[in-house]
């Protein structure tokens, strides 16, 4: 018998297919010999192996029937290897897509998680800049108001040594004490910013004549 009908290989799914074809086998006076051969070759070796029977002028034609009908189970059997390899490659690839499919998964959720962390991160520079501008904005404002006061007790004591002799005039300390206010912001030397530099002057020399008039009604 050329075919087993148990073999689940054969790649035949009726027995009397096998049957059939292992009797025109041993009616052309095969045997098994010739699948047994070939079983576990590739095609290209068993239509080689087929053809040199063929083509071989003393080989009888029934052996080349024989041989033939053998040939013809063993590409079935072929044909099934040939069929279970591909299905275990398609499994294998589609296992391979679903694990690039989870792994693309996870990278679009990291990257939408970073993108959230970036937005924050953002945020709290915004806030933080904004912040620091209000600082620095409420600092010239406190500068600007202590050299303000500076200035009102420098003219203040001054205005206290009118009364000696060799001072100059209230009017011209007020006059000095202006223009070299003007003269300080001007260069920078207080540090005030240049467009508060004309508010600056108007609050000291309020001050200034406030404190003129103060000295006045004492005297």
């Amino acid at each position: 018998m050329a075919v087993d009908v148990g073999d689940p290989k054969s790649g035949f799914r009726h027995c009397d297919v096998v049957v059939f074809i292992n009797e025109e086998v041993l009616r052309n006076g095969g045997g098994p010999s010739f699948y047994l051969t070939f079983r576990s070759r590739p095609w290209k070796d068993i239509e080689d192996g087929l053809k040199s029977v063929v083509a071989d002028t003393r080989v009888p034609r029934t052996i080349k029937r024989a041989c033939a009908w053998s040939a013809l189970a063993l590409g079935v059997r072929v044909a099934t290897r040939q069929r279970e390899k591909q299905s275990r490659r398609v499994q294998q690839l589609h296992n391979e897509v679903e694990e690039h499919e989870a792994a693309t998964w996870t990278l679009a959720t990291d990257l939408e998680r970073l993108r959230e962390e970036r937005d924050e991160v953002v945020s709290e520079l915004r806030s933080a800049r904004d912040n620091l501008k209000q600082v620095l904005h409420e600092c010239d404002m406190l500068h600007k108001r202590l050299i303000e006061f500076d200035l009102s007790q420098q003219l203040l004591a001054e205005s206290q040594d009118t009364e000696y002799p060799g001072t100059l005039p209230w009017p011209l300390i007020i006059k000095e004490h202006i223009e070299a206010l003007d003269t300080d912001l001007q260069s920078g030397q207080y540090a005030v910013t240049p467009k508060k530099d004309q508010m600056a002057s108007v609050t000291v020399l309020e001050t200034l004549h406030e404190a003129e008039e103060f000295s006045a009604s004492s005297m």
